[in-house]
């Protein structure tokens, strides 16, 4: 689904306040998990590779799933 797709839709399930609230929690949390994984995986005196993810993207799908668990 695309990000604006699942944004209504989130915000059609709780509203528009708690919607964004929830997904910039969500947000938060990808960018966290991402730059811990980056620095678990980063060796001394080597930049590690790592992949480019769409943390936004995520953190709707993420808050998508868990309001669709919950109707």
């Amino acid at each position: 689904m695309e990000k604006k797709d699942l944004m209504k839709k989130i915000v059609g399930l709780v509203g528009r306040e708690k919607a964004i609230d929830l997904v910039m929690q969500a947000y938060n949390t990808e960018m966290l998990t991402t730059l811990l994984n980056r620095l678990e995986e980063a060796k001394p005196n080597m930049i590690s590779k790592f992949d480019r993810r769409d943390q936004l993207q995520d953190a709707l799908n993420r808050v998508a799933q868990v309001c669709d668990l919950a109707s």
